[in-house]
């Protein structure tokens, strides 16, 4: 049985390579060459997949994707936005 991941870790992709991949999103097929993101639960790389964009923003926006800063700032009261929105203010 596949856990849910608590957050997702993702980055921009597109390569060179003439490999397909299957979005886990919608099923399609991704080709590398295409922009996409690479996505891994729980920030974990050996778990890594390709993903289009729009279905990673739908998850987003339905709430099925949450980001490690996200979950990491309710978890311990900051973590990096909140450190960004200190060095802000003592900026300005």
């Amino acid at each position: 049985m596949t856990q849910t991941p608590s957050f997702w870790t993702m980055r921009r992709a597109h390569s060179s390579r003439p490999a397909t991949y299957r979005c886990p999103f919608c099923g399609q097929l991704l080709h590398a060459m295409s922009e996409h993101l690479l996505i891994a639960p729980d920030g974990d790389a050996e778990r890594r997949r390709h993903a289009h964009t729009d279905c990673v923003q739908r998850e987003r926006a339905a709430g099925r994707f949450p980001l490690y800063d996200e979950v990491n700032s309710t978890r311990r009261g900051g973590g990096v936005l909140r450190r960004l929105r200190r060095y802000a203010r003592r900026s300005n």
